[in-house]
C-alpha cells in the first residue's frame, strides 16, 4: 500500500510560548502514520506545499479548453498530480487559517479544478485531517473531503480536530487519530469499492453531458477517450440496477440543459 501525504500547512514549526514545537496538523498526521505503520504493509511519501511554491491560478480556462498540460503552472503542479495517481491512498491536510483552509491547499485546487470536469481517482481512498484553536475544522474537513470526492475518490474519512489551548495532541486527540489510521487501513486493505451516492452520480452525469456540448474542448476528449461517455459511472466501480436507471434517467435531460 502506497500512501501519499500532502502537508497544507505554511509552517512547520512554530513558537508556542517559549519552546519552538511542530505545527499541530503534522503532529495529528505522525500519529495517523504511526498507527498505520504499526498495522503494516504500507509505505509512505510526504511532501509540503510550502516547499513547492505553487504560483496562484490565472484564470485562463488552459486546463480546461487544451488540457491540463497547457496550464502556466503544469510543470509544478502535474507532479503533485501524478503522485496522487501512483498512490493507492492519500492524506491530505489543512490548519484553519481565517475561519477555512489555508492559501496553499486552496491553491492547490485552483489549479486542480479541471479535476472536476474530468473525474479520475476512482480507485483512490483519503483521509483529510485539520485542526483548528477554535472553530470550523469541521467545515475546512468538510471542504477537504468533498474537493477530492468531486475528483473522483471512492471514499475519503475526515478528523477534525479542535485543539483549543494545547500545544500538542491529547490522548483522546491520539485516540481519534488511531481509529482514522485503522479505517483507512482497513479500507485501502480491503480492496473494495464503494457505490457511489445518487448525488455523485448525478454529478458525473452533468459533467459527462457538458463534455459532449464541446465536442472541441478537452473535457469531450477526456470523457470519450477514457470510455467515460458510455457509463453511469466509472466501469471500474459496481453500481447496481436501480442506480445505473437512475443515471440513465439524468443523461438527457441535463445534457439537453446544458447546451
Amino acid at each position: 500500500m502506497k500512501c501519499l501525504i500532502i502537508h497544507g500547512s505554511s509552517s512547520k514549526k512554530y513558537q508556542w510560548n517559549d519552546e519552538v514545537i511542530e505545527g499541530f496538523t503534522g503532529q495529528l498526521v505522525h500519529e495517523v502514520r504511526s498507527e498505520m505503520e504499526r498495522l503494516g504493509g504500507v509505505s509512505f511519501e510526504e511532501m509540503y506545499l510550502r516547499d513547492v511554491n505553487l504560483p496562484y491560478c490565472r484564470g485562463c480556462y488552459l486546463c480546461f479548453s487544451k488540457g491540463e498540460e497547457h496550464c502556466p503552472h503544469a510543470e509544478m503542479h502535474q507532479p503533485i498530480i501524478q503522485k496522487m495517481k501512483d498512490a493507492d491512498c492519500l492524506i491530505l491536510t489543512s490548519p484553519v487559517y481565517a475561519l477555512h483552509v489555508s492559501a496553499l491547499v486552496k491553491c492547490f485546487f485552483d489549479l486542480g479544478a479541471y479535476n472536476y470536469h474530468r473525474p479520475s481517482f476512482f480507485t483512490k481512498k483519503g483521509l483529510v485531517i485539520s485542526s483548528t484553536a477554535g472553530g470550523m475544522a469541521k467545515k475546512a474537513c468538510g471542504y477537504l473531503r468533498d474537493t477530492l470526492m468531486h475528483w473522483g475518490f471512492n471514499r475519503v474519512y475526515t478528523l477534525a480536530v479542535i485543539r483549543r489551548g494545547a500545544a500538542k495532541p491529547t490522548e483522546k486527540m491520539k485516540n481519534q487519530c488511531k481509529k482514522a489510521a485503522r479505517l483507512l487501513h482497513s479500507d485501502v486493505s480491503s480492496g473494495k469499492l464503494r457505490s457511489p451516492s445518487l448525488k455523485r452520480i448525478f454529478f458525473y452525469q452533468l459533467w459527462r453531458g457538458i463534455s459532449e456540448n464541446k465536442p472541441d474542448a478537452k473535457d469531450y476528449a477526456y470523457w470519450k477517450e477514457s470510455g467515460l461517455i458510455d457509463h453511469e459511472f466509472s466501469p471500474e466501480i459496481k453500481l447496481g440496477f436501480g442506480k445505473r436507471v437512475f443515471g440513465k434517467a439524468l443523461y438527457a435531460p441535463l445534457r439537453r440543459m446544458m447546451k
